[in-house]
């Protein structure tokens, strides 16, 4: 052995105090779990107090008043949270379930002794049961919850239920049966889950049948069981008769077997830009109905696609590259529409290409893509413009593009070497979020809305501003500007949502109130269109449609636009909208009725 500093220290000693050190180190992570476990119970107990007092407030003003069900507190509770409408709800039914009717799981929950994933398990699975047979059972259901994980706990308090009372058993079989059965799409980052709840029997018999068509491809197929199995999935979904086989072998045992026919292409909508579709940017894309996506997915995906062109505003777009200054207008043609940008749209259609003067049909969906253009270079670099948040002005639709043509307008630059310096880092929404937010603090006044009597900035209303109902063209830019619901921690895609007057539409006066136009519309789930009709919540419009909510507790937060018609750069609210106003939008070749 060596000498160190007091002196020699066995291989024993050292292998006592490396010991020592692991049993300190899983003490505290024990300790951190019951106190982790602690402050969960007292959230989620909490959630359950601040719901219970809206929901018997509402009780209170039962006689004739509006009441909203307890679904405020709910929404309050997601901001503050962070989260979903369901999670918060969740939260909130747990912590009320746990005070009325399972004392004991309680009480080791607020020890530390249960997780929220067990808590939750028993409270999920002793749902319907009768409140003597939840009484007899519980001692036993808490013993077990400390040893057993969240899935065998569930068995566990089946069996417990099964032998105690075989006929709220049968019972909560046949309610589950009845409405447990659901399918739901759960979109994370690059991938996407779809789970489907069925029964015990069902589930085993959906696995068997997918693995014997997994099994139809030869022993030298390249893909894992996993991938087979998803695979056979999609094939069989397609109603293809066989899974083929990723071997790529002449002697493949599939090389005998008619050829599979293709497949039909689904109908999918992706905002994108034009620059970023021909490759000289690489911005990612907004599939609707998922979220961001990265621009050469969105490359394959408009390979098979139908365009439409679109017309838009693009002083916002010179300002942003330098190309004007704020005191400069942009150049007017003769009709005073001044600069435009061609905008594309793809369709992945069920029939086959369509012609370029085929009128535009908004029920088969579309794809909306912006077009951007480099700045010229100059000798004097143009002084930095402040931080905005801008909004294109929506004109009109062109024709349609025959699937797979793809603007041209110039060569993909070259590959970065690898002595070339890295690319800034990309601002973030949590980014321009907080820098608006901390504007707003400083300067109360950035949080007023520039043009309150909602006819953004137009003197004279537009075609179909003081109808109630968008038109097909206001409402497709609209969802695709949003892309989702606009209200804080809800992610409704726009397709689901309703579109909603951000100043209220006047039946009365239409042209006193908010009119009917891009700037004054917003896409809301009907959960949150109804809390924003009882006077929960209130919202204002800044500039480049971020909209700032406030409820009557206090609660504020920020959203941006989702799509990309929405500029999700780096900005501080100004007190104005950028862009021209004024002009009349150009009627829209075979307008489709609105998606209400």
């Amino acid at each position: 052995m060596f000498e160190s500093g007091g002196g020699v220290r066995s291989g024993v000693e050292v292998e006592a105090a490396s010991l020592l050190a692991d049993v300190v180190a899983l003490d505290e992570v024990g300790r951190s779990c019951r106190a982790e476990n602690r402050y969960a119970a007292r959230k989620v107990l909490a959630a359950g107090r601040f719901w219970e007092s809206w929901i018997e407030r509402d009780v209170r003003l039962g006689s004739g008043d509006i009441v909203d069900c307890g679904n405020g507190a709910v929404a309050e509770l997601a901001v503050r949270m962070g989260c979903s409408k369901t999670v918060a709800e969740s939260h909130a039914a747990l912590g009320m379930d746990l005070r009325l009717r399972l004392p004991l799981a309680r009480a080791a929950f607020e020890a530390g002794e249960l997780d929220l994933s067990r808590v939750r398990a028993i409270s999920r699975e002793t749902t319907g049961l009768k409140p003597e047979t939840v009484a007899v059972l519980e001692p036993g259901i808490v013993a077990a919850a400390r040893q057993l994980t969240p899935g065998p706990l569930a068995g566990e308090i089946g069996r417990l239920v099964a032998e105690f009372s075989a006929e709220e058993a049968a019972a909560q079989r046949e309610t589950a049966q009845e409405l447990g059965r659901r399918i739901v799409k759960r979109s994370r980052g690059t991938m996407s889950t779809i789970e489907v709840n069925v029964s015990p029997e069902e589930a085993e018999q959906v696995m068997q049948l997918v693995a014997e068509f997994a099994a139809t491809v030869c022993p030298h197929d390249k893909r894992g069981k996993q991938c087979r199995l998803v695979d056979a999935v999609l094939a069989m979904m397609h109603g293809e008769p066989y899974l083929r086989c990723g071997c790529d072998r002449v002697d493949c045992t599939q090389a005998g077997r008619a050829a599979l026919p293709g497949r039909r292409a689904p109908l999918t909508q992706i905002t994108m830009d034009v620059a970023t579709l021909v490759g000289l940017l690489s911005e990612p894309a907004y599939l609707h109905g998922h979220g961001l996506i990265d621009p050469e997915l969105a490359r394959k995906l408009a390979a098979d696609g139908t365009w439409q062109a679109l017309l838009t505003e693009a002083l916002n777009l010179a300002e942003e590259l330098g190309l004007v200054s704020h005191d400069e207008g942009p150049t007017s043609d003769a009709n005073g529409a001044g600069e435009r940008s061609a905008v594309g749209t793809v369709n992945d259609l069920e029939s086959g290409p369509v012609a370029d003067d085929e009128p535009a049909d908004e029920t088969k969906g579309e794809r909306f893509a912006q077009a951007k253009a480099d700045p010229p270079s100059s000798e004097a670099p143009l002084p930095p413009l402040p931080p905005r948040f801008c909004l294109r002005s929506y004109l009109a639709r062109g024709s349609r593009r025959k699937a797979g043509y793809i603007p041209e307008f110039g060569m993909a630059p070259p590959p970065r070497s690898c002595t070339s310096p890295p690319p800034p880092a990309p601002t973030s929404i949590g980014t321009i979020t907080d820098a608006i937010l901390a504007a707003i603090e400083a300067d109360p006044t950035l949080a007023r809305p520039k043009h309150p009597d909602g006819h953004g900035g137009l003197t004279t209303p537009p075609d179909g501003a003081l109808t109630y109902r968008p038109d097909a063209a206001t409402a497709a830019m609209v969802h695709a500007r949003d892309g989702h619901c606009r209200f804080p921690g809800c992610t409704r895609p726009a397709a689901g949502c309703q579109l909603d007057h951000i100043i209220e539409y006047r039946a009365h006066d239409p042209i006193s109130g908010g009119w009917t136009i891009a700037t004054n519309l917003h896409c809301l789930c009907q959960f949150h269109h109804q809390l924003k009709t009882l006077g929960l919540w209130t919202v204002t419009a800044l500039p480049g449609h971020a909209m700032l909510w406030t409820s009557r507790t206090g609660t504020t937060a920020l959203t941006l636009p989702a799509g990309a018609h929405g500029s999700h750069t780096l900005t501080t609210p100004a007190p104005r909208i950028t862009g021209r106003r004024g002009h009349t939008p150009p009627p829209v070749t075979s307008p489709d009725p609105p998606p209400f």
